[in-house]
């Protein structure tokens, strides 16, 4: 292909199984570790970094907790509450849920649902999209989507006892849940995004965090409620869930989902999920954040980079990207041999 695609472009033909010119690249990071490499490559601001890192992918984050955690905009005191009333630890680099209103059981006859049509909640979205959707793909970011909002709310083992010893209860949480996130979408939407990005962690590193039985009965109807709003809409969807949920991606398949994040190389053996369904997702990840790039040498993160492209790279459908966004033990050294094999191999896969 002689003409260079934009960013969006490259991302919507990948998707779609285009030609394209080169792969698509993605690299993100905790706040305080792009803080620290902002410094380093003397960039004055974040957008500089999305043009200097050759980054696709922009998120068009809520106003909420989430949303500013990732522009470092944390309350004073150690815990900043959402409008869920979930608590979430101010000294982490990423969102850490240390306080659930439905712990007790007691608070569920008076607890108030938030309004999705609250004014201001996709303030910081609509400048996003502004900004940066004619050349980049800009996402929604419905992080904590269902399992996960249930589960902030409830607490975690909560939760999962719920799925056995009050299933009543559980399918009614998470259909409150879903209702809201369903009118959220809907927002995101008629504001303009690209692509529908959840985000629902469903695996662990062996294993799934419970039965795919479960998760089809529960999770599945729901999820592809907010799946639905965007395909109806002629959008995209990416998901995001960690771990090795390899039982659940035909589900994803047959939903219609487009992307799948972040295919840990931890937790599934990606030489088989490319194998098996690379026909009919584009992967987003891949490069393990655990291993070469925290514990290596650069020339191991290279090879790594290069390992991976090689693999969930073959014949396309691939966002060349780490698992999971950089934090600040990371070295700079290892961050910058990162980015240049990335932009190395999206060129010679």
């Amino acid at each position: 292909m002689n003409k260079k695609l934009t960013p969006k472009e490259r991302m919507l033909r990948t998707i779609n199984c285009q030609e394209i010119d080169r792969l698509p690249t993605q690299i993100d990071f905790s706040g305080v570790c792009l803080d620290k490499m902002l410094k380093y490559w003397d960039l004055a601001s974040e957008p500089q970094a999305v043009s200097f890192l050759d980054n696709h992918i922009v998120y068009a984050y809520l106003n909420d907790v989430v949303g500013n955690i990732k522009a470092r905009q944390l309350a004073a005191d150690d815990i900043s509450f959402d409008s869920w009333g979930v608590g979430y630890s101010n000294g982490q680099e990423g969102p850490l849920p240390v306080v659930h209103p439905l712990a007790d059981m007691d608070g569920w006859a008076h607890y108030e649902f938030p309004d999705p049509s609250a004014d201001g909640l996709l303030s910081r979205a609509e400048k996003v999209v502004a900004n940066y959707g004619q050349d980049y793909l800009v996402t929604s970011y419905q992080i904590y989507c269902i399992f996960e909002r249930a589960w902030t709310l409830r607490g975690f083992d909560n939760f999962l006892m719920d799925f056995i010893l009050n299933p009543d209860f559980a399918e009614t949480l998470l259909d409150r849940i879903t209702d809201y996130q369903v009118a959220v979408a809907a927002r995101y939407v008629k504001l303009g995004v690209a692509c529908g990005r959840t985000g629902d962690d469903y695996g662990g590193k062996t294993g799934m965090l419970f039965s795919p039985a479960m998760w089809r009965q529960f999770i599945k109807p729901r999820l592809k409620r907010i799946w639905q709003v965007y395909q109806d809409a002629g959008i995209p969807v990416m998901h995001h869930s960690c771990g090795d949920i390899l039982p659940i991606i035909p589900d994803f398949i047959e939903m219609g989902l487009k992307i799948l994040n972040p295919v840990q190389p931890d937790a599934m053996d990606i030489a088989t999920v490319k194998k098996q369904f690379g026909d009919n997702l584009t992967f987003y990840g891949g490069i393990s954040t655990a291993g070469a790039l925290a514990f290596g040498t650069p020339q191991q993160v290279k090879e790594d980079v290069r390992q991976t492209t090689a693999i969930l790279g073959k014949g396309g459908g691939f966002v060349i990207a780490p698992a999971q966004g950089i934090t600040s033990e990371v070295s700079i050294e290892n961050i910058e041999a990162l980015r240049q094999a990335v932009a190395e191999f999206a060129v010679n896969y």
